[in-house]
């Protein structure tokens, strides 16, 4: 998902472009990794006027709650979001799960004419780091126009550079996207065929050094790049369920609502490369 502060573009990018490769075996070695960031759901907390040092942020850096120029329908809402109490956020036993669902009717109209209700999580004012490995094990769902994604922008925000962990378009939930765009070397990709993510649970991670960026899928290295020139400061998550698009294509009658996207956990973990952005604090939730 690619994010500029006033323009946004999507670009699907053929496997292996540059110097990167895009199916491995390696096994994910965490010897040396050490747990810098762990939300497994335990407390929930959005930043509000009310919370200030809540730990995710619902709306972009920009302030915008979507990306138009993708040509997406939804709008990302909180509870606290004009005062229409509407919350696309449920934890229960130990899982987060963003809703999106249409937007019909009299709410349509007061939400600026957005067909769709959904959430955004950011990290920005609560982590960022640079380089080290950043993990997250979820369910997709699974649908015509429905565009779930994780993954990482800079803290100084300036665009390019970005890391997107996965992206998953909802009509090919057995296809997870790979990418980075770079002033350096453009938007690079790789759209891996994996088994339906929206089956079940699966870990879809990212391992960012100095020399190289490495994508993984269940702890197996799936493609491989050198980390481009302006990839070396801090960035930080976000993760987000789009709905509709130019790439992911409008929600259809096949489309299922409301559309789950549940988390099981959200980690980052340091690495010997990794230099800390936000000072440490308790991170662990």
């Amino acid at each position: 998902m690619a994010i500029h502060r006033a323009a946004v573009f999507v670009v699907v990018i053929a496997v292996g472009l540059a110097t990167g490769r895009p199916i491995s075996a390696q096994v994910l070695d965490r010897h040396g990794f050490r747990l810098v960031f762990d939300d497994h759901f335990a407390e929930f907390r959005l930043r509000s006027a009310q919370d200030p040092d809540g730990r995710w942020d619902t709306k972009f850096a920009s302030g915008d709650r979507t990306l138009p120029a993708n040509g997406e329908k939804e709008i990302y809402v909180d509870p606290d979001y004009l005062g229409l109490g509407l919350n696309p956020f449920s934890v229960a036993n130990g899982m987060l799960t963003i809703t999106a669902r249409p937007a019909g009717g009299t709410l349509r109209q007061r939400l600026g004419g957005h067909d769709y209700i959904s959430g955004l999580l950011t990290t920005e004012h609560s982590f960022a780091q640079t380089y080290g490995y950043f993990e997250l094990r979820a369910h997709l769902p699974a649908g015509k126009g429905l565009w779930p994604a994780f993954w990482l922008l800079p803290l100084d925000g300036e665009w390019p550079p970005e890391i997107d962990v996965f992206e998953v378009v909802g009509q090919d939930p057995s296809t997870v996207h790979m990418t980075v765009h770079s002033k350096a070397v453009g938007t690079v990709g790789f759209p891996v065929p994996v088994v339906d993510t929206s089956a079940g649970f699966h870990d879809f991670g990212v391992l960012w050094g100095k020399s190289d960026i490495r994508w993984y899928v269940d702890g197996v290295e799936r493609a491989h790049l050198p980390t481009p020139s302006d990839m070396h400061k801090p960035m930080y998550l976000l993760i987000n369920l789009a709905v509709g698009g130019k790439w992911a294509g409008e929600p259809d009658g096949t489309t299922e609502f409301p559309a789950e996207f549940k988390i099981a956990y959200v980690r980052a973990y340091a690495t010997a490369e990794t230099i800390p952005a936000i000072p440490e604090q308790t991170r662990r939730r």
